[in-house]
Protein backbone atom coordinates (compact mmCIF):
# COMPACT_ATOMS: atom_id res chain seq x y z
CA UNK A 1 0.00 0.00 0.00
CA UNK A 2 1.22 3.55 -0.61
CA UNK A 3 3.33 5.02 2.19
CA UNK A 4 4.32 1.64 3.66
CA UNK A 5 7.80 0.13 3.49
CA UNK A 6 8.38 -0.92 -0.12
CA UNK A 7 8.00 -4.63 -0.70
CA UNK A 8 7.36 -6.90 -3.62
CA UNK A 9 5.68 -10.26 -4.04
CA UNK A 10 7.46 -12.94 -6.06
CA UNK A 11 5.06 -14.04 -8.79
CA UNK A 12 7.24 -16.64 -10.50
CA UNK A 13 10.66 -18.25 -10.36
CA UNK A 14 12.40 -19.38 -13.57
CA UNK A 15 15.56 -21.50 -13.37
CA UNK A 16 18.23 -20.18 -15.76
CA UNK A 17 21.09 -22.59 -14.95
CA UNK A 18 21.58 -25.16 -12.17
CA UNK A 19 22.72 -22.34 -9.85
CA UNK A 20 20.79 -19.30 -11.11
CA UNK A 21 17.14 -18.26 -11.24
CA UNK A 22 15.10 -15.29 -12.40
CA UNK A 23 12.55 -13.95 -9.91
CA UNK A 24 9.61 -12.05 -11.37
CA UNK A 25 8.35 -9.63 -8.73
CA UNK A 26 5.30 -7.40 -8.47
CA UNK A 27 6.56 -4.34 -6.56
CA UNK A 28 4.34 -2.35 -4.22
CA UNK A 29 2.47 0.81 -5.18
CA UNK A 30 5.37 3.12 -4.27
CA UNK A 31 7.74 1.60 -6.85
CA UNK A 32 9.10 4.60 -8.79
CA UNK A 33 10.22 2.63 -11.84
CA UNK A 34 13.66 2.07 -13.31
CA UNK A 35 15.90 2.51 -16.31
CA UNK A 36 17.42 -0.61 -17.94
CA UNK A 37 20.83 -1.31 -16.41
CA UNK A 38 19.91 -0.16 -12.90
CA UNK A 39 19.83 -2.39 -9.84
CA UNK A 40 17.57 -2.86 -6.84
CA UNK A 41 18.49 -3.75 -3.27
CA UNK A 42 16.47 -6.73 -2.06
CA UNK A 43 15.94 -7.68 1.58
CA UNK A 44 15.01 -11.17 2.75
CA UNK A 45 14.91 -12.74 6.19
CA UNK A 46 17.30 -15.71 6.36
CA UNK A 47 17.41 -17.62 9.64
CA UNK A 48 15.65 -14.72 11.39
CA UNK A 49 18.06 -12.05 10.14
CA UNK A 50 17.15 -9.51 7.45
CA UNK A 51 19.88 -9.50 4.82
CA UNK A 52 20.18 -7.07 1.91
CA UNK A 53 21.84 -7.64 -1.46
CA UNK A 54 21.83 -5.69 -4.72
CA UNK A 55 20.69 -7.32 -7.98
CA UNK A 56 20.51 -5.94 -11.50
CA UNK A 57 17.08 -5.58 -13.04
CA UNK A 58 16.96 -7.93 -16.03
CA UNK A 59 14.18 -6.23 -18.02
CA UNK A 60 13.38 -2.72 -18.96
CA UNK A 61 10.12 -1.26 -17.64
CA UNK A 62 7.31 -3.70 -18.35
CA UNK A 63 3.71 -2.87 -19.26
CA UNK A 64 2.47 -5.24 -16.51
CA UNK A 65 4.45 -3.34 -13.83
CA UNK A 66 6.51 -6.36 -12.81
CA UNK A 67 10.27 -6.33 -12.35
CA UNK A 68 12.75 -9.17 -12.60
CA UNK A 69 16.12 -9.96 -11.11
CA UNK A 70 18.36 -12.91 -11.88
CA UNK A 71 20.30 -14.34 -8.95
CA UNK A 72 23.31 -16.64 -9.18
CA UNK A 73 23.87 -18.71 -6.05
CA UNK A 74 27.34 -17.86 -4.74
CA UNK A 75 28.85 -21.11 -3.36
CA UNK A 76 29.53 -19.80 0.17
CA UNK A 77 26.89 -17.10 0.02
CA UNK A 78 24.16 -16.51 2.55
CA UNK A 79 21.44 -14.73 0.56
CA UNK A 80 21.87 -15.82 -3.07
CA UNK A 81 21.61 -19.59 -2.43
CA UNK A 82 18.51 -18.93 -0.33
CA UNK A 83 16.88 -16.85 -3.08
CA UNK A 84 17.73 -19.38 -5.81
CA UNK A 85 16.75 -22.56 -3.91
CA UNK A 86 14.02 -21.52 -1.48
CA UNK A 87 12.08 -18.62 -3.00
CA UNK A 88 8.61 -19.57 -4.20
CA UNK A 89 5.73 -17.62 -5.75
CA UNK A 90 4.05 -15.63 -3.00
CA UNK A 91 7.28 -14.84 -1.12
CA UNK A 92 7.43 -11.22 0.07
CA UNK A 93 10.71 -9.39 -0.43
CA UNK A 94 11.75 -6.02 0.95
CA UNK A 95 12.79 -3.61 -1.81
CA UNK A 96 14.54 -0.28 -2.17
CA UNK A 97 14.04 1.97 -5.18
CA UNK A 98 16.11 1.24 -8.27
CA UNK A 99 19.41 3.04 -8.55
CA UNK A 100 22.65 2.97 -10.51
CA UNK A 101 24.23 4.83 -13.39
CA UNK A 102 25.20 1.92 -15.66
CA UNK A 103 22.54 2.74 -18.26
CA UNK A 104 22.58 3.34 -22.00
CA UNK A 105 24.22 6.65 -22.87
CA UNK A 106 21.85 9.06 -24.57
CA UNK A 107 24.18 10.05 -27.40
CA UNK A 108 26.10 6.87 -28.20
CA UNK A 109 24.70 4.35 -30.68
CA UNK A 110 27.82 2.17 -31.11
CA UNK A 111 28.22 -0.01 -28.03
CA UNK A 112 30.58 -2.77 -26.95
CA UNK A 113 29.54 -4.81 -23.92
CA UNK A 114 32.16 -7.13 -22.40
CA UNK A 115 30.62 -9.39 -19.75
CA UNK A 116 31.45 -12.55 -17.83
CA UNK A 117 29.24 -14.93 -15.88
CA UNK A 118 26.41 -13.22 -14.04
CA UNK A 119 27.82 -9.85 -15.13
CA UNK A 120 25.49 -10.19 -18.12
CA UNK A 121 22.46 -9.26 -15.98
CA UNK A 122 22.43 -5.45 -16.36
CA UNK A 123 23.31 -5.75 -20.05
CA UNK A 124 20.48 -8.22 -20.75
CA UNK A 125 18.07 -5.70 -19.20
CA UNK A 126 19.24 -3.09 -21.69
CA UNK A 127 19.16 -5.50 -24.64
CA UNK A 128 15.69 -6.79 -23.76
CA UNK A 129 14.48 -3.21 -23.61
CA UNK A 130 15.96 -2.37 -27.03
CA UNK A 131 14.99 -5.67 -28.68
CA UNK A 132 11.98 -7.28 -26.95
CA UNK A 133 11.71 -11.04 -27.34
CA UNK A 134 8.35 -12.61 -28.20
CA UNK A 135 7.16 -16.12 -29.01
CA UNK A 136 7.63 -15.29 -32.69
CA UNK A 137 11.18 -13.98 -32.24
CA UNK A 138 13.10 -10.86 -31.32
CA UNK A 139 11.46 -7.57 -32.30
CA UNK A 140 13.46 -4.76 -33.83
CA UNK A 141 11.51 -1.58 -33.04
CA UNK A 142 12.29 1.60 -34.98
CA UNK A 143 13.69 3.22 -31.80
CA UNK A 144 16.46 0.59 -31.77
CA UNK A 145 17.40 0.72 -35.47
CA UNK A 146 20.29 3.15 -35.02
CA UNK A 147 22.15 0.95 -32.51
CA UNK A 148 25.26 -1.01 -33.50
CA UNK A 149 25.91 -3.36 -30.59
CA UNK A 150 28.54 -6.03 -30.00
CA UNK A 151 28.33 -8.28 -26.95
CA UNK A 152 31.34 -10.35 -25.90
CA UNK A 153 30.23 -12.71 -23.15
CA UNK A 154 32.35 -15.34 -21.39
CA UNK A 155 31.06 -18.13 -19.13
CA UNK A 156 32.68 -21.31 -17.75
CA UNK A 157 30.57 -23.49 -20.06
CA UNK A 158 27.43 -23.36 -22.22
CA UNK A 159 25.21 -24.91 -19.49
CA UNK A 160 26.55 -22.32 -17.00
CA UNK A 161 25.87 -19.38 -19.30
CA UNK A 162 22.99 -17.32 -17.94
CA UNK A 163 20.75 -16.04 -20.76
CA UNK A 164 22.52 -18.12 -23.44
CA UNK A 165 19.18 -18.60 -25.21
CA UNK A 166 18.50 -14.85 -25.20
CA UNK A 167 21.97 -14.09 -26.54
CA UNK A 168 21.60 -16.65 -29.34
CA UNK A 169 18.20 -15.17 -30.34
CA UNK A 170 19.60 -11.65 -30.30
CA UNK A 171 22.60 -12.69 -32.38
CA UNK A 172 20.35 -14.32 -34.99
Amino acid sequence: RPGAELRGRVESVHPETPDAATLVIRPGADWAGHVPGQYVRVGIDVDGVRCWRAYSLTHGPRADGRISITVKAVPDGHVSPYLVRHTRPGTLLHLEQATGEFVLPAASRKLLFVTAGSGITPVIGMLRNLYPSTDSGVLRPARSAAYDIVVLHVAPSEPDSIFAGDLHKLAA
